[in-house]
């Protein structure tokens, strides 16, 4: 009776012990599919904030921090230089920001939402290659630099002073070539979302 009594349990136990052995391996390979593909896609940017408007911290680190950093990087730069370049230098050297030029109130309005842009671009990017000493050490003042002084050449613009767009143009240009130099050359994005500055 006995024997019966355990034949019985059995085979009732078998479906269950069926579905809770197949539960743990579905999930299992579910969580390595996820990780896979994590380990090839570059994770989201963190949201905006108040740090934004301040002064971009230009220290390197002595070893190297966080995943992802050269792709990040170049995606940051490449928007940064490119929102610099076609809404604030080449509007300039079209003469549109000059007085009684046509579509220089939209060219300023522009100009503006873009130097918010530039500068959050330009922090996010600097966080970036701080995961990478050399690269870092090669380009973060420049990057400290663009930030910090991008909004004030906007200003200066507004006074008919071109010498801080100039002089932004210039350091881009020379954070461009150091990264090159150092494996990481940055292709510039001329058509960036404005909509997702900070307000």
């Amino acid at each position: 009776m006995g024997i019966r009594v355990a034949r019985a349990v059995v085979v009732l136990m078998l479906p269950l012990l069926a579905l809770v052995g197949c539960g743990p391996a579905s999930s299992t390979g579910s969580s390595a599919s996820s990780s896979g593909a994590s380990s090839s896609a570059v994770p989201s940017d963190p949201p905006q904030s108040s740090s934004d408007a301040a002064p971009v911290d230009s220290t390197c680190p002595a070893t190297a921090t966080t995943s992802f950093a050269k792709s990040k990087f170049l995606l940051h730069a490449g928007l940064a230089f490119g929102a610099f370049h076609r809404y604030l230098w080449k509007p300039y050297q079209a003469g549109t920001f000059g007085k009684g030029a046509s579509g220089r109130v939209g060219a300023f309005i522009k100009g503006g939402l873009a130097a918010l842009f530039v500068k959050r671009e330009v922090r996010l990017a600097s966080e970036d290659v701080k995961a990478d000493p050399t690269l870092c050490k090669a380009i973060a003042a420049p990057l400290a630099s663009i930030g910090n002084d991008v909004q004030g050449a906007v200003d200066k613009l507004k006074g008919g002073d071109a010498s801080g767009l100039s002089g932004v143009d210039s350091t881009i240009t020379s954070a461009e070539n150091s990264a090159s130099r150092n494996g990481a050359p940055v292709v510039e994005n001329d058509n960036p979302d404005l909509s997702s500055t900070p307000n």
